[in-house]
C-alpha cells in the first residue's frame, strides 16, 4: 500500500508515526542467527529470555528503541467481541468485505473477522486526490490498519487484517503505548 503524506498528522495523533515510518519505507531484515537463538531461549513460563551468565537479554525497551514503537501511558484494553463487526467497519471506514455465499447444503465458509489484504488493497490502495478531510481520516485510519496488521500483529494465514486492530483506531487522538 502506498503512504500518502496526508496521513501523517492522524498517524502522529496516535504516536504510532515513527513506527509506521520506519516499516514504510522497508521491511525491516532480520538476523535468522539471532532469533533463532533468542527463540530457542524464550521461556513462555516466564515471558522472558533465560540466557547464560554474561550474556546479554532483549528487554521491553530494546523492542522499543528498534520499533519505534511508544512503551508508557496506559494499556490498549478493548472488547475484542466480533458481534456486528461488519457494520462497525463500515462506519468506521465506509464499507466492509461481502458475506461469504451460502453453499448448497445451506453452509457458509467459514472466514475470519477483518478483511483481506487484497481486499484493502483493492479498495484503499490509493487516497484520492481530491479527497476531503474525512476522506483522508478513513484512508490514514486503513493504513495504520493494513500496517499494524502485516507487521505486529500478523495473523497466523499472513494474508488478513483481524477486525479488532481496526476497531483499536477508532479515535485518533489515543495514544497507543
Amino acid at each position: 500500500m502506498h503512504y500518502d503524506e496526508r496521513y501523517t498528522p492522524y498517524i502522529e495523533m496516535t504516536g504510532l508515526l515513527p513506527f509506521v515510518q520506519l516499516v514504510s519505507r522497508s521491511t525491516p531484515n532480520l538476523n535468522a542467527v539471532a532469533v533463532t537463538a533468542l527463540i530457542d531461549r524464550w521461556r513462555p513460563d516466564t515471558h522472558s529470555f533465560h540466557l547464560r551468565t554474561g550474556e546479554m537479554t532483549v528487554t521491553l525497551q530494546h523492542v522499543s528503541m528498534i520499533t519505534a514503537l511508544p512503551m508508557e501511558g496506559k494499556p490498549l484494553c478493548m472488547s475484542t467481541d466480533s458481534e456486528g463487526w461488519r457494520q462497525q467497519m463500515e462506519a468506521l471506514i465506509g464499507m466492509s468485505p461481502q458475506e461469504p455465499e451460502v453453499e448448497d447444503g445451506g453452509k457458509k465458509d467459514r472466514v475470519p473477522t477483518g478483511a483481506t489484504f487484497t481486499w484493502i488493497a483493492a479498495n484503499f490502495a490509493h487516497c484520492p486526490e481530491d479527497a476531503d478531510d474525512e476522506v483522508i481520516q478513513r484512508y490514514a485510519r486503513v493504513y495504520m490498519w493494513y500496517v499494524i496488521s502485516r507487521t505486529i500483529f500478523a495473523d497466523a494465514t499472513g494474508k488478513n487484517a483481524p477486525w479488532m486492530w481496526l476497531k483499536a483506531l477508532t479515535v485518533f487522538d489515543n495514544k497507543f503505548y
